[in-house]
């Protein structure tokens, strides 16, 4: 692949790509919105034209030709892609520079005199832009406008996801394809899905060092996207979350951006979305209350993670939480209303060769985190998405927490028993199916099933919890396997929850003490 794409200015002393200090989607102060900057436009010539219109004179049969209306930059996705992206790099490189230099002499500065600072120098190079260009005879200026998106483009690229920044924002958007710098495709929440007109950079390796820049100045210690590390998990500012692999194990840079669009999210709005029936959210909302260890399974893309944040809700405030995952994605921490006492972990992937002992050198596991937590006083443990090692750390929360959540890929509550063991077997050390059994039984008492299906009725997707489910011992003729008894079910004719089998007395009576009413379940 040819590549005359030169190597962009040393970054390294900025906190470029950094949790911003205010929310991605409102404008950073002193920058000029977009859309409030062409609306001031709109208003300013129509407050001006009364003024340029000449005294009254004697009727006369030539019309008038009215002003030009002025151009007006809006903030549509096309527009903010449509942009001069050679120009923009060339003044994010000259502020970087300028940064470093000030930054150099004075490292005690917060993030929001950092932006102010970057905002204060962008405004100076675009406006050298514009008076290079009124200089240049027969060369077009850019309109105020178009500064104004030339100053948040630069100001993303320092700060945000750069040329990702526009996707992101976009009303409606889950998830984002990326197969090479101009092969990008959006999918949106109401099934939609698009491929996007413009390229995301110059070509496959800039994409690639853009990433790596991603990772690097976000504070994600110890990860990078290269050749030679060529896979990357990371969470991204805003409330997103990144998976990419990189060439030579890929053919392109292959990445999916999965953005959180539910970040603060209760049981009752599930149940007004359709997601779960009244009954259903009743139940487990008494369970999590009663410190029962709930498990929500379902395939990539279900919603086990906004399950996860819902059931997270019903936990007491005055309860403290530590979450625990691999690539921070709740935000739990964020929602300082209803859980003032969040600690949130991430672990951290190492870097290097691996010791004798297996593990990379600065690796820290979800397993040592569970450990670290044992001595903060923790009451309740959230293990994030569990894919592989992290079983050990979620078996860890629920025998020494109350009422631990996690989430885990399986196709049903019957399966996600047998993929729990086979995560616990592959990882050896002498664990037999029997003990993975046990293991199970014993700390899991419910799991939650989640699905995405077509709506019959609209044609539309509809995110749905399919089947709630107890986990009871089994016979040991059968390796002790633990059942999964359904206390509510899948009507297909109706598409909804239906209560099934009841629970067993003592998850019943548990779950009466903390204000069940067992007339959810039809007795």
């Amino acid at each position: 692949m040819s590549d005359s794409t030169p190597d962009p200015a040393d970054l390294s002393s900025l906190p470029f790509f950094a949790q911003p200090s205010r929310p991605a989607q409102q404008p950073a102060p002193g920058l000029p919105n977009i859309e409030h900057a062409a609306a001031r436009l709109t208003r300013a010539a129509q407050r001006q034209a009364p003024e340029a219109t000449a005294p009254p004179s004697p009727p006369t049969t030539a019309t008038p030709t009215p002003p030009p209306a002025p151009a007006v930059f809006d903030t549509t996705l096309d527009s903010r892609s449509d942009l001069p992206w050679d120009e923009i790099a060339i003044i994010r490189d000259e502020v970087s520079r300028e940064l470093a230099a000030v930054f150099s002499e004075s490292m005690d500065i917060d993030n929001e005199q950092r932006e102010q600072m970057a905002q204060d120098h962008i405004v100076d190079r675009v406006r050298a832009r514009v008076d290079e260009q009124t200089r240049r005879p027969g060369e077009q200026r850019w309109e105020a406008p178009m500064q104004n998106a030339i100053r948040q483009a630069v100001f993303d690229q320092l700060f945000r996801l750069g040329r990702l920044q526009p996707l992101v924002d976009e009303p409606g958007v889950e998830n984002i394809h990326i197969n090479g710098y101009d092969d990008v495709w959006i999918s949106y929440a109401d099934g939609r899905v698009e491929k996007y007109g413009y390229p995301i950079a110059a070509n496959d390796r800039e994409l690639e060092r853009e990433i790596n820049m991603l990772a690097s100045r976000s504070g994600e210690g110890g990860r990078s996207f290269t050749s030679a590390r060529p896979r990357l998990h990371m969470d991204l500012p805003g409330g997103a979350r990144l998976a990419a692999i990189a060439e030579p194990v890929a053919t392109r840079p292959t990445i999916v951006i999965r953005i959180h669009r539910l970040v603060d999210v209760t049981l009752d709005q599930l149940v007004e979305h359709g997601t779960l029936t009244r009954p259903a959210a009743a139940f487990l909302r008494a369970a999590v209350i009663a410190g029962v260890s709930v498990v929500t399974s379902g395939f990539p893309g279900a919603g086990k993670t906004t399950l996860l944040r819902a059931l997270a809700d019903c936990i007491p405030a005055d309860e403290k939480i530590v979450t625990i995952e691999m690539e921070r994605e709740l935000y739990l921490h964020q929602i300082k209303d209803r859980h003032p006492r969040v600690v949130a972990l991430e672990a951290k992937p190492g870097e290097g060769e691996r010791g004798a002992d297996g593990r990379l050198p600065g690796e820290i596991t979800p397993e040592d985190l569970v450990y670290d937590t044992l001595r903060l006083d923790t009451q309740r443990f959230i293990v994030g998405e569990v894919r592989g090692p992290e079983i050990y750390a979620m078996m860890q929360a629920m025998q020494s927490g109350v009422g631990s959540l996690s989430t885990l890929h399986a196709a049903s509550a019957d399966d996600s028993i047998d993929r729990m063991s086979a995560l616990m077997l592959s990882r050896g050390n002498n664990t037999t199916p029997v003990y993975a059994y046990r293991m199970i039984e014993q700390n899991i008492k419910i799991v939650v099933q989640i699905s995405k299906i077509i709506d019959p009725a609209t044609g539309k997707p509809r995110r749905i919890v399919t089947e709630i489910a107890e986990i009871l011992p089994g016979e040991e003729q059968n390796n002790s396997r633990p059942v999964a008894s359904q206390v509510f079910r899948f009507d297909r004719s109706t598409t909804t929850l239906i209560p099934a089998d009841m629970p067993s007395p003592r998850l019943l009576e548990d779950l009466k003490f903390h204000g069940f009413d067992p007339s959810n379940l039809g007795v």
